[in-house]
C-alpha cells in the first residue's frame, strides 16, 4: 500500500507537467518592465484570426496575427497573440500555447511565459492590452492541410474557464486553424475545354438553359493558399461563340450579401465570383472582371501584373478602363438579409471577344478564337459568412497569398459544339531516298518525324477539366 500512494503521489505531481510546461515564477525586473511596455498597446488591434474570448470574465483572448500565412513545414511560424485584461486574473496564472493538426496528431508544446519572458500574468493590470509574439518551428514531414492553434491560462492541475469563443472540451481556446503549403505543390496545369455555343444562353443569371446544363463543370473551386478544400462549394462553366466568352459561376452560400453599390467598387474585399484572362498567353498583359451577388461590377486592364491603366496614362485612374461586360445574377434567398439562411447565387457573365484586349492596341490575341487555341485564364470567389473571416477559392489555386501569380493560370482550350478539338496534322512523308539514309544510319527502321507543335495535345481529354486569398 505505501509504495502504491508513492506512485500516485508521483503521477499527481506529473500531471501540470505533461499538460504544460512550467515556465519561471521570476517577478519582472524594472527591465523586463520597461521592454515588455512596448507591447502593451495603447488601442486595439485588429488580428487576422479574430477570436475574441472570454476566460472566465478575467481575460479575454483577442485573437491571433501569423507569419507566413499559409505555414510552411520546416521552417518557423511566427504567432502574434493579444490579450486584454479585464482584471487581474491573480497569482500563478500561465499561459499555453498547443500547436497540432486535426484529431491533436503531431501535437506540439509552445508553452511560454509571456512577452519573451518579461511580464508574466501575475503582473498584469487591468484594462491593458498585450501583445505576445513568439516562434514555433513546423515539422517538416508536416503532412496535414491546416495547424490548429489553440490557448488558454492555466495554474497547477486547473485550466481558467472558457465562457465564450471557440473552444474544445478541454478548455482550449482555438486561436486559428491555419492552412499549410503542401510540400509538393506543383502540379499539372489546369485545363478546360470550353464549347461552341450554337445557340446562346439566355441572360438571367439563373443557368438554368439547356446549353449550360450540356457543358462541363470545372469541378469545386480550392483554397488559394492550399489547394484544399472549401467550405461552400464553388464551380463554373464556360461557353463561347463568335461574339461572346460566357461564364457561369454558381456558388452555395448561406449568407448572400454585398455593401458596394458603385461600379468598380472593391467587390474582393466582400463577396464576388472573378476571372482574369491573359488572351495572348504573354504573361504580362490581362484583363480583371468581377461580379458581386447585386450584380455590380469591377473591371480593369492591367498592362503589367498589377498595373493599372494610370501607368500606360497619368492621366486615367486605376480601373478606369470599362468592359461591355454583360452580368446578371440571381440569388437563391434573400440578398443582404444577415440573419437568415440562404442557399447560394449564381453569376451568368456574357464577355465581348473585344474585351480581351483592354486597352491594348497593339495585341496579337486572334478573334473569334478557332477550335485548338488556347487563353490563359484564372477564376476566383471570395465569400465571408456573417461572424467569419474572408475565405478565398480558386480554380487553379494560386498557393500563394497574391490572386495575381500569372503563371499560376490555367488554360481556356476552345472546342467545338461537342466538346471535340482538331485532329492533328498528318505526318510528312519521307522520300523512299531519304528513308533509306536515314535506316542506313541507326541500322533500323527510318525515324519518325516529330509532330509539328500543336497548341494543345491530342490526347487532350474531352469536355472536362483535368483537375480538381491575400488579394488585393
Amino acid at each position: 500500500m505505501r509504495n502504491q500512494a508513492i506512485r500516485l503521489a508521483v503521477v499527481s505531481m506529473l500531471i501540470p507537467l505533461f499538460a504544460c510546461v512550467e515556465q519561471d515564477e521570476d517577478k519582472p525586473t524594472t527591465d523586463d518592465l520597461a521592454a515588455a511596455k512596448q507591447n502593451i498597446l495603447a488601442t486595439a488591434p485588429t488580428p487576422r484570426y479574430a477570436v475574441g474570448a472570454d476566460l472566465d470574465g478575467k481575460v479575454a483572448y483577442l485573437g491571433l496575427d501569423v507569419e507566413p500565412l499559409p505555414a510552411e513545414p520546416g521552417k518557423d511560424l511566427k504567432l502574434t497573440h493579444y490579450w486584454k485584461v479585464v482584471s487581474p486574473p491573480g497569482e500563478g496564472w500561465k499561459t499555453f500555447t498547443h500547436v497540432e493538426g486535426p484529431g491533436k496528431q503531431n501535437y506540439i508544446n509552445a508553452d511560454h511565459a509571456p512577452v519573451q519572458g518579461k511580464y508574466p500574468i501575475g503582473a498584469w493590470k487591468a484594462g491593458e492590452i498585450i501583445r505576445d509574439i513568439h516562434t514555433v518551428r513546423m515539422p517538416g514531414n508536416w503532412s496535414y492541410p491546416v495547424v490548429e492553434v489553440y490557448v488558454g491560462l492555466w495554474r497547477g492541475a486547473q485550466r481558467m474557464p472558457v465562457k465564450s469563443g471557440a473552444h474544445d472540451s478541454e478548455g482550449r481556446v482555438l486561436a486559428a486553424s491555419i492552412p499549410v503549403r503542401a510540400v509538393n505543390a506543383a502540379e499539372p496545369r489546369r485545363r478546360y475545354l470550353a464549347r461552341l455555343a450554337t445557340k446562346a444562353p439566355r441572360l438571367d443569371g439563373k443557368l438554368d438553359d439547356e446549353v449550360w446544363a450540356a457543358a462541363p463543370s470545372t469541378g469545386w473551386f480550392v483554397n488559394t493558399l492550399t489547394g484544399a478544400a472549401v467550405g461552400q462549394r464553388t464551380e463554373a462553366k464556360l461557353l463561347w461563340d463568335k461574339k461572346y466568352l460566357y461564364v457561369g459561376f454558381d456558388n452555395a452560400d448561406t449568407d448572400v450579401w454585398t455593401d458596394l453599390t458603385k461600379r468598380d467598387d472593391k467587390l474582393w474585399t466582400e463577396e464576388a465570383d472573378e476571372i482574369m484572362i491573359d488572351a495572348d498567353g504573354n504573361g504580362r498583359t490581362y484583363v480583371e472582371l468581377q461580379v458581386a451577388p447585386n450584380g455590380n461590377v469591377f473591371d480593369t486592364y492591367l498592362p503589367e501584373r498589377r498595373k493599372y491603366e494610370d501607368s500606360i496614362n497619368p492621366k486615367l485612374k486605376p480601373f478606369s478602363w470599362n468592359s461591355k461586360l454583360i452580368a446578371k445574377v440571381h440569388v437563391d434567398g434573400t440578398l443582404n438579409k444577415r440573419d437568415d439562411q440562404d442557399k447560394g447565387w449564381t453569376a451568368e457573365l456574357a464577355i465581348p471577344l473585344e474585351d480581351v484586349k483592354g486597352m491594348d492596341e497593339a495585341s496579337t490575341v486572334k478573334l473569334p478564337p478557332s477550335p485548338g487555341d488556347v487563353w490563359r485564364i484564372n477564376m476566383y470567389r471570395m465569400d465571408q459568412p456573417k461572424g467569419k473571416p474572408q475565405q478565398a477559392a480558386g480554380w487553379s489555386p494560386p498557393m500563394v497569398g497574391d490572386f495575381h501569380a500569372l503563371d499560376r493560370f490555367g488554360e481556356l482550350v476552345f472546342a467545338d459544339a461537342d466538346g471535340k478539338l482538331p485532329a492533328p496534322p498528318p505526318l510528312p512523308s519521307l522520300s523512299k531516298a531519304l528513308a533509306g539514309k536515314l535506316a542506313a544510319r541507326v541500322g533500323s527502321a527510318p525515324a519518325p518525324v516529330a509532330t509539328p507543335d500543336r497548341k494543345v495535345p491530342a490526347a487532350a481529354k474531352r469536355g472536362e477539366a483535368s483537375g480538381p486569398g491575400d488579394k488585393k
